[in-house]
């Protein structure tokens, strides 16, 4: 992602946060994470919390930052890219969204928690059947399709492990034990909530392509085959092309969502985003794995790393094609309603 139009405050979190990755969240620590069997650490956790950025949407009354949600476009991708294994985008960014907007002493004392890197918050959107990183967290907010938001402690869960396709996203099915606590959520901050996941999936996603894209066109470069790279074969150059231009736009589309979280017809721009970000995804998937070859499956090259986490991201908080539907029925109804004037 270029940085040469950030003004310096972003320039600056995006540089943090890239180095900051690049130490604590290389490739090493990502097989560390799966030999054991174990995404989210407590290490790198406490990492991002001492840096700030777990803290950037926090108010500076309960221990933040108090930045924009534009500050963090960036940086999301940046999580994407490095297939960061922590529930970053649901307890930085969805939950300081509604508790930010929850009055009250204990909607406090979480962001607080949150702020301190002492605490996960899961996220169970419209009675989902699958929830990231629930047996991680300290608190889930499970948010209902009329904008109602409960919150569960741990001890109110019953908590199914999943077998993940992505073992560094974990999922799990979540069972509600009686009616939590009810937030006092306005339902306009409720569904910015929303926006801000399926944007910051988006841009997840983006960065995620972006690096399937980066190690491909690595691979193909060194691979010979009849004494030349077969990165100079029409064919192999066609298919890299394809996967740049969808990256490219689907990074430009997601990062303008999440930065135009607050404007107007806010959701259907994340929607599109999220859903295109799906779509230049899948097309990084299917062409890294066959420009790959054999290498491309296995276990000890990286590349299943990135092919894995673009599925995973692809299902979150929407799928393409169930996006589409929601989007082609909104602006199927907006032009019955101007025809009906």
């Amino acid at each position: 992602m270029t940085t040469a139009v950030l003004d310096p405050e972003k320039r600056e979190l995006l540089d943090l946060s890239d180095d900051l990755l690049e130490r604590y969240c290389s490739i090493d620590h990502l097989r560390a994470c799966l030999d054991s069997r174990v995404a989210h650490t407590d290490a790198l956790w406490n990492r991002l919390a001492e840096a700030g950025l777990v803290s950037a949407l926090i108010a500076e009354q309960h221990g933040g930052v108090e930045l924009t949600a534009s500050h963090l476009s960036g940086v999301l991708f940046e999580f994407g890219r490095r297939a960061v294994p922590e529930p970053f985008l649901e307890t930085a960014v969805i939950a300081t969204a509604i508790l930010g907007a929850v009055p009250g002493d204990e909607a406090g004392a979480w962001l607080e928690r949150i702020a301190a890197g002492d605490a996960i918050v899961a996220i169970h959107l419209d009675g989902a059947s699958q929830v990231a990183f629930a047996r991680d967290a300290d608190l889930l907010l499970a948010i209902a399709e009329d904008d109602t938001v409960r919150a569960y402690l741990p001890g109110e869960l019953d908590i199914r492990d999943l077998p993940a396709l992505d073992p560094l996203r974990p999922l799990a099915r979540v069972g509600l034990r009686g009616d939590g606590a009810l937030l006092e959520a306005a339902p306009d901050a409720v569904r910015r909530a929303r926006t801000l996941a399926l944007a910051g999936a988006a841009c997840l996603l983006a960065g995620a392509t972006r690096s399937l894209l980066d190690l491909t066109v690595d691979y193909v470069t060194v691979r010979t085959q009849f004494d030349r790279p077969v990165g100079s074969f029409q064919a192999v150059k066609h298919k890299i092309a394809d996967v740049a231009v969808m990256a490219d736009m689907a990074t430009s589309a997601a990062l303008s969502a999440f930065d135009g979280a607050d404007e107007p017809d806010a959701w259907r721009h994340a929607a599109a985003a999220k859903a295109y970000a799906g779509d230049a995804g899948a097309l990084a998937n299917l062409h890294a794995l066959q420009l790959h070859g054999g290498i491309g499956f296995t276990w000890e090259y990286q590349l299943h790393i990135w092919l894995k986490r673009v599925m995973s991201l692809g299902a979150a908080y929407g799928t393409t094609s169930s996006l589409r539907r929601e989007l082609a029925r909104q602006l199927l109804a907006d032009v019955a309603g101007d025809r009906s004037r």
